[in-house]
């Protein structure tokens, strides 16, 4: 994500996918959303996460069935930050491994 002026509220949109390309059911699986520093931080490091208000990690606004999920980040949660940071996604099934994905997010002041 490039461009994300910090102040403002943002919708994230995922899909989850098998290695076939199918729609994974998520509906049992624990999700979480991070926005970090540095690529490899702990989630105690986190800027904000999904268990931090303003933030919250939604599977009613699609279907989970197929996959989808969506991050709600409330106007004025990241006023105040600016640069480069990863997002990391992380969804873990009840009996299988718990996988991760990441990807850049650059964050600018609106000032």
């Amino acid at each position: 994500i490039d461009g994300w002026l910090s102040p403002d509220s943002r919708q994230l949109l995922f899909t989850v996918e098998l290695a076939d390309g199918s729609a994974k059911n998520i509906s049992n699986d624990t999700l979480e959303w991070a926005l970090l520093a540095k690529p490899y931080a702990s989630d105690s490091d986190a800027i904000v996460s999904g268990s931090d208000p303003g933030v919250e990690v939604r599977t009613d606004v699609g279907d989970p069935t197929d996959g989808e999920f969506r991050v709600d980040i409330d106007q004025g949660t990241l006023t105040g930050e600016w640069g480069e940071y990863h997002q990391r996604v992380v969804v873990d099934p009840p009996d299988d491994s718990r996988q991760t994905w990441q990807g850049r997010v650059t964050l600018t002041d609106g000032d």
